[in-house]
């Protein structure tokens, strides 16, 4: 510090001493110059600066003059950093060295305030007694905590007013229908934006304040470079936005930067006072952070909802409802795996995240308040207004950036919706669709929600969609039926909608009864469906919101076509080429679901849903290397699952792998697969339906006669001829011989000599093969009696035979009618023809004499 105490004084010396040397041999002016000189020796810098500028410029072009203003201005400047030396030693505790830094400041320049100042204060504090606690707090709280707490409290206002007006100007950038940028160039806008904004909020007081700086060419050419850089990356940042959009709808925003950006240059190069130049830049820099700000901020995704009565009053249990299902719009699908369905639920039609979502609070004032703190609020994009009409009747209104975007009225009637007696269902439907309005159109404008409606374009699509499979959205009685409409015409108002065909296929055929199950058709049509053009198959893994699509079709057609493969062997069709190649459709699908299952996706969401389905994926893989005869020299004796903690419907899965591999392994080795098998579907089978399911499975073909199995599904009606209660327990045998069909039973017992071979092969007597006989030819009766189901009617009934039958009928009419409809009541079997329409085979009993044939 001394040093520079030194330095300035040489440096005035020397300077005097120059003067002195060059000034030419003018008497008046080096008069003149001779007082000047004197009175800045003495640290009189006002009169030496005003006998310098009394030198007339005739007197040789006031050489000296100049020269000694110079060295007046360099006075002035070096008292004032002696005065700043001084502070800083104040401010440190050294009063004394301080003290000598102000005096030497007054002999420089005599009229310096601040050495004066200086001085006195040092007289002040060396006045005061010791320091104190209490002192040194003063000395830091007046030091540092006011001004820095000044300095803070200055920048945050600045900060939100300037936040408040980028806020409101969004509209003057954003058009209402502009596509918004992808979600870097947003960020890199916003963070440029934000960086200026806070840079413009801080130095505007520190400036003020501190005065850190003084202004000189060196500072406007740097600004200037700075201004020129952010333009570039302001260009970029237009460039990289509009290229999936119209460049038009971005002309106001790239004509305002690009006019503050030349501006701010062509005002740097201005010869202005440097304090005016900077002063453009800092402006011109705000301005240019307002503007990238307010057009980040435009093309936020935020939306804030709101229902309202037909008085204007907020509803808010609607509201949170609309809240709700603009959060997860179509995640109320069913959980468990049905027979076309799979392990991994729908995911969310909206991917719109909770910090993306929020709603006026109710109450008058306090809405009032809510509004006017929204409305200065940046960032709040999208406000979305319904308005309950009536329980039928819905308006909707979508804003952006305070500008009306679009809306919509539309009724129940208009969306095809049954009468619903119940009010808060049907309300709880119209703020569906309300939703499904609001989602559709955002998608339009932000790109990355279009992944998640899987090709919908249509809100009322996507409202019927929803709908169809929301349990609480559909009335109970009927509902299987309702939905397949409701799905119906989602598809037929938007066919680009893939999500909705697929929940169309899926609901039409669980509503086909199980014995007139297609297999091999239905795996047919979903793989037609998956591989149409621009479908499914054509979606790259980046697009993320399709794979959760994916992977149920993929698991449906590899389970349809290993149920396709089973019901083909069932039937004892011949495992010819054409049979083979379902396993090798089944082998492909199971392989992408696998690959689909392990890849690491970059959503949390599909991660774990991917994770849930890749022991699915790898129980799938291994039914069919069982089917295919592949590693079975490798199968343990017990659960080759044993140690994991399987859900139920795994547990259901894992039983199939278990009964392929009894299928295919030596005899010796099927009774434990079985007993596998049924260990796991007694875990598995939970609900009446999985019961109904498993007994009609053709996985399951081979434990039908199984005691133990028929008590786990509760002794479903047969699905097939030998699941009959007279061949329960033969099946097997039956199948060694080819008899499998009701006249392969009649073909094999029409002599007593065929009669005792059957008898022999099936360790059985011959009264058990009358038996089997007798059922076969009370089959042949009517074609409605060949139905296995009315067989177990009949049999349940205690008619085990036609001539049985025939008795019963002869005797009385209506006894029977009334005993075959009470039992098939009981088994939940009244929809059968022939117990709706019993005159038909009714007729075809009474014709016959008894005993029969007679």
């Amino acid at each position: 510090m001394w040093t520079r105490v030194g330095r300035t004084v040489s440096v005035l010396t020397i300077t005097v001493l120059m003067v002195v040397a060059a000034a030419p041999l003018n008497v008046a002016a080096d008069r003149v110059c001779a007082a000047a000189e004197g009175h800045l020796e003495a640290g009189s810098l006002d009169r030496a600066k005003k006998l310098y500028e009394s030198v007339k410029p005739a007197d040789d072009e006031r050489n000296c003059a100049v020269k000694g203003l110079q060295l007046v201005a360099a006075a002035r400047h070096a008292a004032a950093e002696l005065v700043t030396d001084g502070e800083q030693l104040i401010r440190s505790g050294h009063l004394n060295r301080a003290e000598r830094m102000f005096r030497v400041a007054l002999k420089v320049d005599a009229a310096n305030a601040g050495a004066v100042a200086g001085i006195a204060r040092v007289a002040d504090l060396e006045s005061r007694p010791l320091p104190t606690a209490a002192s040194n707090w003063d000395r830091f709280y007046g030091d540092w905590v006011l001004p820095v707490g000044r300095l803070v409290l200055f920048s945050t206002i600045g900060l939100l007013v300037l936040g408040a007006i980028a806020g409101l100007s969004s509209m003057l950038w954003v058009k209402v229908g502009s596509v918004a940028w992808p979600t870097g160039a947003r960020r890199t806008a916003k963070g440029v934006g934000c960086a200026l904004l806070v840079s413009a909020a801080i130095m505007t007081p520190l400036f003020a304040m501190f005065n850190p700086f003084t202004p000189t060419w060196m500072q406007c050419w740097i600004a200037a470079l700075v201004i020129f850089v952010i333009g570039l990356v302001a260009g970029f940042l237009l460039w990289w936005g509009t290229r999936q959009s119209r460049f038009l709808d971005w002309l106001a925003l790239l004509v305002s930067l690009g006019v503050l950006v030349v501006a701010a240059i062509v005002i740097l190069m201005v010869p202005i006072a440097y304090e005016t130049r900077l002063m453009a830049a800092h402006i011109a820099l705000a301005l240019i952070g307002v503007v990238l700000t307010s057009a980040a901020f435009g093309q936020n995704l935020r939306l804030q909802v709101e229902v309202q009565q037909p008085d204007g009053n907020v509803n808010a249990a609607a509201t949170d409802y609309l809240l709700a299902r603009m959060k997860g719009l179509g995640t109320e699908t069913p959980k468990g795996l049905e027979r076309a369905d799979s392990a991994l639920a729908t995911t969310p039609l909206s991917k719109i995240s909770n910090e993306e979502l929020s709603v006026l609070p109710a109450g008058n004032v306090v809405g009032a308040l809510s509004r006017l703190f929204f409305a200065l609020r940046p960032g709040l994009t999208w406000r979305a207004r319904v308005t309950l009409v009536d329980d039928n009747r819905v308006a909707t209104a979508v804003s952006r950036n305070g500008r009306h975007a679009a809306s919509a009225v539309f009724s129940r009637m208009e969306l095809g919706l049954p009468v619903d007696t119940d009010q808060d269902r049907a309300r709880a439907q119209m703020l569906t669709g309300a939703a499904a309005f609001v989602l559709v159109h955002l998608s339009e404008v932000h790109q990355e929600l279009k992944e998640d409606l899987c090709g919908a374009r249509k809100w009322k699509s996507v409202a019927l969609l929803v709908i169809a499979k929301s349990k609480s959205l559909l009335e109970n009685e009927d509902r299987s039926t309702r939905r397949v409409d409701l799905l119906s015409r989602a598809t037929d108002k938007d066919p680009g909608n893939v999500l909705a065909r697929f929940e169309y296929l899926w609901a039409g055929y669980a509503n086909i009864p199980h014995e007139e199950t297609n297999y091999a058709s239905f795996a047919r049509t979903l793989d037609t469906e998956y591989e149409r053009a621009g479908g499914l198959q054509e979606k790259l893994d980046e697009e993320e919101g399709w794979v959760p699509l994916k992977i149920r079709v993929l698991y449906s057609r590899t389970t349809q076509w290993i149920n396709a493969y089973e019901a083909a062997r069932e039937k004892g069709t011949h495992v010819d080429v054409g049979v083979a190649a379902y396993l090798q459709n089944a082998k492909k699908s199971a392989d992408e679901l696998q690959r689909l299952c392990t890849v690491s996706w970059n959503r949390k969401e599909l991660q774990r849903k991917a994770e849930e389905m890749r022991p699915f994926a790898e129980n799938l893989q291994l039914c069919i290397d069982a089917l295919n005869g592949v590693n079975l020299d490798n199968v343990p004796e017990g659960h080759s699952h044993k140690g994991a903690n399987p859900s139920p419907r795994l547990t259901y899965d894992h039983a199939c792998l278990h009964m392929f591999l009894a299928s295919q392994l030596p005899r010796r080795k099927r009774k434990q697969q079985r007993e596998n098998a049924l260990d796991d579907l007694q875990f598995a089978l939970v609900t009446e339906r999985d019961r109904k399911d498993a007994a009609a499975d053709p996985c399951f073909r081979e434990l039908r006669s199984d005691e133990r199995f028929r008590q786990l599904v509760h002794d479903q009606p047969p699905q097939e001829f030998l699941d009959l209660p007279a061949f329960v327990g033969r099946r097997v045998k039956l199948e060694e011989v080819g008899v499998t069909t009701v006249g392969e039973v009649i073909r094999h017992t029409r002599t007593t000599q065929l009669q005792e071979q059957l008898a022999a092969h099936l360790e059985v007597s011959a009264a058990i093969v009358q038996q089997m006989r007798d059922v076969a030819l009370l089959a042949q009766v009517h074609e409605d009696l060949s139905d296995p189901r009315m067989l177990h009617v009949l049999l349940s009934a205690g008619i085990t035979s036609r001539e049985a039958l025939c008795e019963a009928a002869r005797r009385d009419e209506s006894e029977l009618l009334h005993l075959v409809e009470t039992r098939a009541s009981e088994e939940h079997l009244t929809s059968l023809a022939g117990v709706k329409k019993p005159q038909l085979w009714l007729t075809v009993v009474k014709r016959k004499r008894c005993p029969w044939g007679r």
